[in-house]
């Protein structure tokens, strides 16, 4: 299982959406991937809304 399948499982286990998470990567060289990662989770984000866990206080 992959690192980001993992956090993936933790996240909906929280009861919180996938689509909060993703691993982009990028090098230094490349500001404009950079930017384009970041200008869509931003998006993907604004469009799921404000986070609700699911998850009961222990």
């Amino acid at each position: 299982m992959a690192r980001s399948d993992m956090i993936t499982e933790i996240l909906e286990d929280y009861g919180y959406e996938p689509e909060r998470f993703a691993i982009t990567w990028v090098s230094s060289a490349e500001p404009d991937k950079f930017v384009k990662a970041v200008n869509e989770m931003t998006a993907r984000v604004k469009k799921l809304g404000p986070a609700h866990s699911n998850a009961q206080a222990a």
